[in-house]
């Protein structure tokens, strides 16, 4: 993420930027850096629903070739969640419909 976020401030440096962000550790916590010119703009807590990759996560944890399934190592994960990623990729109406924001009411999200 730092390297990231460092290259993204540099690359406009001459611009005030405002980044969505959901609350994780990584985003919020102590080592999280501050940069001059990005912006947080935090989720709600506890709100996955406003976050579609998460919709897209669970999608593959739950019809995908996740579940109820133990890998033996790390290389294998990467192996079917390529698989999956590129079956996602493919048929973009499933996807669409994962991701798919309902419509909230403003104070909802406050």
């Amino acid at each position: 993420m730092d390297i990231f976020m460092r290259e993204l401030s540099q690359a406009y440096k001459d611009y005030r930027i405002i980044m969505v962000m959901d609350r994780a550790s990584w985003h919020t916590g102590d080592k999280a850096k501050k940069w001059e010119n990005i912006v947080p703009l935090f989720q709600p807590p506890k709100s996955p629903e406003l976050n579609p990759v998460e919709h897209l996560w669970q999608h593959i944890r739950e019809k995908g070739n996740f579940k109820n399934r133990t890998f033996h190592s790390l290389c294998e994960v990467e192996i079917h969640l390529m698989a999956e990623l590129k079956k996602l990729s493919l048929d973009f109406d499933t996807v669409k419909n994962i991701t798919q924001f309902k419509r909230y009411p403003p104070e909802a999200l406050r």
